[in-house]
């Protein structure tokens, strides 16, 4: 165990005032072939105002500081393999992180740090210009493309690109645009980092129902009114919780809103598409939504030409959490699912294969956005386990859930965004 700076009185010593802190920053190496368990505590005591730090009368029974050396005692084992070090290294606050240097050439070990602002910039640069609709899936690194969507203009990645992972919550996610307000959107993408093309299990955190129910207009909704209504507004009011959205927010409160995590997560919009385009939209009649009429034609058949939108029409459906001014305020927390639409702008379209773009997984999982109802039943837009756009009833057999959530852009990282490399978003205050 070896502290990474010699300076203990900055460190380790000296009077603590009321209401204020100290940072150790710590190396704690095994060489040995078996696991080991560590125990740090603090010793608490008293000193009179005559004694200083080293005549501290300790309490009795606390658990000490286990082998603590300096740096220089512990030589090497304070640096890591980054960079070669004949000389001990030492701790630096950056951007009110804590980084490792060597003493040797003072570079900082490991990835190099970005904030968020600097991300969404690097990633804005890269823009090849705007795209409204497209005719074909994306097999290949588009690059980045734009749009605009309910705040402004939004950048969104396209094909098979390679450099938009990012780790967040201790999970993989991979960053589907720059919203129009400077957040960055991100999909949840399992436990370890998958490759483009790879089919993963993990990569949904469960596989659920859109609905348990799908005989109404109402069950097309992430949240919806009262099934057997006679009117529009009162079959799409967001009063009770669907199933999938039931699961996603116990996901998003187990793993991020009790954690340290939450603070790092914007409330922005999610879009549950309910605009009609036929029909009247309520009880069994049969109606056509608005995601329907960008992917098919008149005749249920997959257009040629199939139109991205990115901008949600109708107050309604925009699902936020305290923001009512753009959104709904419906939401517990501030999480979705991706929307038809940017499935359309990453590199799918409807009924053609594509395992090459990055939104492809290798199962079926939901979107947000709803296609038509008939007799049979409410059909939600889904992916389906060969990459393209299909849809499926909302009560048919259990299918993948991928949570959606946007980073807000005060935020540190560390890494280049590969595979090998991902964007890392630190959490430390």
């Amino acid at each position: 165990i070896a502290q990474v700076s010699d300076d203990l009185t900055m460190l380790a010593k000296g009077q603590l005032e009321n209401g204020t802190s100290k940072t150790v920053p710590m190396v704690i190496k095994n060489t040995s072939d078996s696991e080991i368990t560590v125990e740090i505590g603090v010793r608490t005591g008293y000193a009179t105002d005559s004694q200083g730090p080293d005549d501290i009368i300790y309490n009795e029974g606390e658990i000490p500081i286990t082998s603590f050396q300096t740096s220089a005692e512990a030589g090497n084992d304070s640096c890591t393999a980054t960079i070669e070090c004949t000389d001990e290294c030492e701790s630096r606050q950056v951007n009110g992180e804590w980084k490792i240097f060597c003493a040797c050439n003072m570079e900082e070990k490991g990835s190099p740090t970005i904030t968020g602002a600097e991300l969404i910039a690097k990633i804005k640069s890269q823009s090849k210009g705007t795209m409204s609709s497209i005719t074909n899936v994306a097999t290949t690194n588009e690059g980045v493309y734009t749009t605009t969507d309910n705040y402004g203009t939004t950048y969104f990645f396209r094909g098979n690109v390679t450099n938009n992972y990012i780790k967040f919550a201790g999970f993989y996610w991979r960053i589907v645009r720059i919203n129009g307000n400077d957040t960055i959107r991100i999909v949840y993408d399992g436990t370890v980092a998958h490759a483009n093309g790879e089919s993963s299990t993990d990569r949904q955190i469960v596989k659920e129902k859109f609905n348990n129910i799908g005989a109404d207009n109402a069950y097309f909704g992430y949240m919806y009114g009262k099934p057997g209504s006679s009117s529009y507004n009162a079959t799409h009011t967001n009063t009770t919780n669907s199933t999938i959205k039931t699961y996603v927010d116990n996901w998003y409160k187990n793993n991020i809103a009790t954690k340290e995590y939450k603070n790092k997560v914007a409330d922005v919009i999610y879009c549950n598409d309910r605009r009609l385009h036929y029909g009247v939209g309520y009880g069994t009649d049969d109606s056509q939504y608005s995601p329907f009429s960008r992917i098919f034609t008149s005749n249920y058949e997959y257009a040629d030409t199939q139109k991205i939108e990115l901008t949600c029409s109708q107050k309604n459906d925009r699902f936020t959490v305290s923001d009512t001014t753009n959104g709904n305020g419906a939401l517990t927390y501030p999480v979705g699912l991706l929307t038809v639409d940017e499935i359309l702008a990453a590199g799918g379209k409807g009924d053609i294969q594509n395992t090459n773009y990055y939104l492809y997984t290798g199962q079926l999982y939901w979107t947000m956005s709803p296609s038509y109802y008939s007799a049979t039943g409410a059909r939600e837009f889904i992916v389906k386990n060969n990459g393209g756009i299909s849809y499926m009833y909302s009560e048919s057999e259990a299918t993948g859930v991928r949570p959606v959530i946007s980073l807000i852009n005060n935020i540190t990282l560390t890494g280049t965004g590969t595979i090998d490399d991902p964007y890392v978003v630190q959490t430390l205050k």
